[in-house]
């Protein structure tokens, strides 16, 4: 008898669990600076029973979204967040978020007391993604859509998981990296930018409106927004100080080595047309030469491929 009272107090218990139904998933956090003090913290949140309902349509069974987006206003990320549990019926976690969005105001202001919150907060996971938003952070959650996953966060996440070889102009960036190049010395960090652009460009010379016998499914194609992943933001310090082209990040990358191939096209002036260059390895050398005036670096870059 003692010896059944004894195993039972020994028993582990899980005095702190929460059912999975009684949990609200994050996809995606956006942090804009609502004023000087202020911050507008967005949490898209995964709407698991319009996932259920059906595979087909991006707007899930019974007209209900895969997702919605909460924004709140708060002095800290910590205060929106508890804002956020007074609003949700749900415990909130974290552990499904696929990736950070910084506003380009916050960027510019300074990102070291909200990334410090996303540095200490026990559900991050170091390999989340970090972005900078090319405007509003609020905007890229609520009016950002994947072109064919549901889920926006997912889309991301499978965006930044790409192979080099095929989106050597943007880049990725996981949160341990952006926090390690915020705080290294003689380091700056880097993250890739999106925004969000027509899902189907206008044809050139085309109508707004639409003509007689036009298709009105490209029409509203043309009025869809997606996410736009292009160039990236550079950071000095804790503040955003630029943001690079296509064509500069991929300089940058081909600096640090990170582009194992791509796609490279260039006038050919002999024939008045364009060639494109698929490369398959690439190697950098960077090597720093020590002058009077001070220290330059000279970088070889070679790439191997076919036309």
């Amino acid at each position: 008898m003692l010896l059944g009272v004894l195993a039972i107090c020994l028993l582990g218990g899980c005095w702190s669990k929460v059912e999975i139904e009684q949990m609200a998933f994050i996809s995606l956090v956006g942090v804009d600076r609502a004023d000087k003090e202020d911050l507008l913290v967005s949490f898209q949140i995964v709407n698991p029973r319009a996932l259920a309902r059906g595979s087909g349509g991006g707007s899930g069974g019974g007209g209900e979204p895969p997702v919605f987006v909460l924004s709140v206003t708060a002095r800290t990320v910590p205060d929106a967040l508890a804002k956020l549990a007074e609003e949700s019926p749900r415990v909130v976690r974290f552990k499904q978020l696929s990736a950070i969005v910084l506003g380009e105001d916050l960027a510019r202001s300074g990102v070291g007391q909200v990334m410090d919150f996303f540095a200490r907060h026990w559900e991050m996971r170091r390999s989340i993604w970090v972005l900078v938003a090319k405007k509003s952070a609020q905007d890229v959650l609520l009016k950002g859509a994947p072109v064919s996953e549901r889920v926006p966060g997912m889309a991301i996440k499978m965006e930044m998981e790409r192979r080099a070889i095929l989106s050597p102009t943007r880049y990725p960036v996981a949160l341990g990296d952006f926090l390690t190049g915020l705080a290294r010395e003689g380091e700056d960090a880097i993250a890739s930018s999106v925004e969000i652009g027509p899902m189907q460009e206008k044809k050139p010379g085309g109508s707004g409106g639409k003509e007689e016998g036009g298709d009105t499914k490209e029409k509203a194609t043309t009025g869809m927004k997606e996410l736009v992943f292009s160039g990236a933001g550079v950071f000095r310090g804790e503040k955003l100080v630029a943001f690079l082209g296509p064509q500069e990040t991929r300089g940058v990358r081909w600096f640090k080595g990170k582009v194992p191939g791509g796609v490279l096209t260039v006038p050919v002036k002999t024939q008045g047309t364009w060639a494109s260059l698929t490369t398959d390895r690439e190697i950098t050398r960077v090597k720093p030469v020590v002058t009077k005036t001070g220290i330059r670096y000279d970088v070889e870059i070679m790439d191997e491929g076919f036309i």
